[in-house]
């Protein structure tokens, strides 16, 4: 492994008495979003890691120097270490793409898995490509890596109703508001966590007082509209209904906001950081000629919100 790969490699141990010593199991991708087709491929590495008795690793690509990410990130690198550690992955080594871009399909299965890495073990899905100028495909990791000894495990493609599951095809279900879709490929729900920041009061003047976030512009977006969500403000749960927009209504910044009415909840919450998760769309986002009307409507919302909070599973 060249001497630049070397010094920009990032470890992060997700499980602190993680043994390296003889070697790994790694899985190798983006794994943006952790979706259920991602989670195939973690179950097959720690199996695989079991099976050997050696700690299962992910490499990855540091999110700011990858162009696959200009297309919006489905998880926050804290979301995604979260998910990867939940999914029994104990260490992850990642690295700005700019300094491995240039590396060939042999150097990058040779040199950083199986000798830089100690990999005894690799997962890729069936479409990864790897090496300069994506020279590298699933078949050519297999021929290399079995000369070092090392396994290449591929697993099969994830299906949902005969459409493959893809980071791809959920951001364009989020774009689409078709979130219970895009929510049972994630097997999650699509979420963000920012901190509470003052607005208006417009809502509190309504009698309806929210909590207002800005929605991280790293991630894939939504379309704009109105959602039942599940929100945690200082570890408890609490359910709502959330417009996520611009507020045409009330104001023309353009700033994106997610303002959320949260059920049974009172106090102040300024400042703090909540986790908002986005459960059913309701409807798109409007512009309304008063501010009456938009009472009237947010009213009839939250009805439609607790309507699909209880008849669903997500109490």
């Amino acid at each position: 492994m060249n001497e630049t790969v070397k010094n920009n490699l990032k470890i992060t141990m997700l499980r602190d008495n993680a043994d390296m010593n003889n070697g790994i199991a790694v899985a190798v991708g983006n794994f943006d979003g952790v979706h259920i087709g991602h989670r195939a491929m973690l179950s097959a590495l720690t199996d695989e890691a079991k099976r050997l008795g050696i700690p299962a690793a992910v490499f990855t690509f540091d999110i700011g120097n990858n162009p696959k990410q200009s297309k919006k990130l489905i998880a926050d690198e804290n979301e995604k270490k979260r998910l990867l550690a939940e999914n029994g992955v104990d260490v992850v080594f990642s690295v700005p793409f700019s300094v491995i871009k240039d590396m060939s399909a042999q150097s990058f299965a040779e040199e950083l898995l199986a000798d830089a890495l100690g990999a005894k073990s690799a997962v890729c899905g069936y479409d990864f490509r790897f090496g300069y100028n994506r020279s590298g495909d699933a078949a050519l990791m297999t021929e290399l890596l079995s000369k070092r000894g090392v396994s290449v495990i591929t697993p099969d493609a994830v299906k949902s109703d005969g459409v493959t599951v893809s980071s791809t095809y959920i951001r364009k279900l989020l774009s689409n508001g078709e979130i219970a879709e895009a929510n049972k490929l994630l097997g999650r729900s699509y979420s963000f966590e920012e901190k509470v920041v003052h607005g208006k009061e417009l809502g509190r003047q309504l009698g309806l007082p929210t909590i207002n976030q800005s929605f991280p512009d790293i991630l894939a977006p939504l379309r704009f509209g109105v959602y039942a969500v599940r929100c945690f403000v200082a570890g408890k749960c609490f359910y709502g209904v959330a417009n996520l927009g611009i507020k045409p209504t009330v104001t023309d910044d353009g700033a994106v906001v997610c303002e959320t009415y949260l059920f049974d909840f009172s106090g102040d919450c300024y400042g703090e950081t909540v986790k908002t998760e986005f459960l059913e769309f309701i409807r798109s986002e409007k512009r309304f000629e008063t501010l009456g009307q938009l009472k009237q409507q947010v009213d009839i919302d939250k009805e439609t919100a607790r309507t699909i909070i209880q008849r669903s599973a997500f109490q």
